[in-house]
């Protein structure tokens, strides 16, 4: 008898349950392409309207599984754009409230919720995934999160929504900046870097992240007049006499920031699931670490920074 095992005609062992729910995948890239994502394995931290249109592309695209991390409750501003909670939900926990939802997009997918504070794991803990996504979390927690994936080669996105404006931040072939070389504030000794020669939305963006080091919020709706007049004493401080900026541009987005806005989070969504597909698939795409959304330009850009 011979000892070669039969081949499985490249399709690495899928049901045909399977085959069925991701045919029109397989036909875009291959049984290769879908096999690499069916290891895929997804830390998601953040379970606003962001996080659950990332959960959403990931599921259905088809990972091995995802754990949705979020230790806060659900609140009214959830409504905006956070599809997976249902309105009549008695779970308070964001995680928990996603998950039958999340669930029933992909019941190949394993979907979990994890309640505890990223900042209350250990280095450890992010090792046992392939992919580390975060949102809403503070400037402090991002830089923690981008030195421990580097160390431990775990491929990281950083994203986060204001109101019709978004951005991202990937570490995934570790040759790049760290994220605490992107957005370089120190909220220990207020150290103000001078921003100079930089897009308008990297500006945008480093004024939001030192607003809330400085607030530890982001902008709120009910405080919108006071965090509008804080958020241009810093883009003062931080990029005085730029000419990069045009007179207008922050005034036509100051009443935007407020809130996760569906349009937003559905183009940066989206950005960030196809960029972390494409990570484990291997066609990285090379020289950029930063995605923009500019509302005000109504196009989005990548940047090296």
């Amino acid at each position: 008898m011979s000892d070669v095992k039969p081949r499985m005609n490249g399709d690495g062992g899928m049901s045909v349950e399977e085959k069925k729910v991701y045919d029109r995948q397989i036909r875009l890239w291959g049984h290769d392409g879908q096999n690499k994502l069916r290891t895929m394995k997804v830390l998601l931290i953040g379970m606003q309207g962001l996080g659950a249109e990332i959960a959403k592309n990931l599921i259905l695209a088809g990972i091995n599984s995802i754990t949705l991390k979020d230790h806060t409750d659900v609140s009214i501003l959830d409504r905006c754009s956070q599809f997976l909670i249902p309105h009549d939900s008695q779970e308070r926990n964001r995680a928990k409230a996603s998950i039958i939802a999340a669930q029933l997009l992909n019941p190949n997918v394993k979907v979990s919720a994890d309640t505890t504070p990223i900042e209350d794991n250990d280095e450890s803990f992010i090792t046992s995934f392939d992919v580390v996504i975060a949102t809403e979390c503070s400037p402090l927690i991002y830089r923690k999160l981008s030195d421990e994936c580097r160390k431990s080669k775990v491929k990281l996105f950083i994203a986060d929504v204001y109101g019709l404006f978004g951005y991202f931040y990937q570490d995934l072939n570790f040759k790049l900046n760290l994220y605490d070389t992107v957005f370089p504030f120190d909220d220990q000794n207020n150290i103000v870097p001078i921003i100079k020669n930089k897009p308008p939305t990297y500006v945008l963006a480093s004024a939001l992240l030192k607003f809330q080091l400085d607030f530890h919020r982001k902008p709120n709706p009910d405080t919108s007049e006071k965090d509008i007049e804080e958020l241009k004493a810093i883009i003062d401080s931080i990029s005085p006499d730029e000419e990069c900026i045009k007179p207008d541009y922050f005034n036509e987005y100051y009443c935007e920031l407020f809130c996760e806005l569906s349009p937003s989070t559905s183009i940066v969504g989206a950005v960030v699931a196809q960029n972390a597909i494409n990570s484990i698939m291997g066609n990285l795409v090379e020289g950029y670490n930063m995605f923009f959304y500019d509302h005000y330009e109504h196009e989005g850009k990548f940047h090296a920074i």
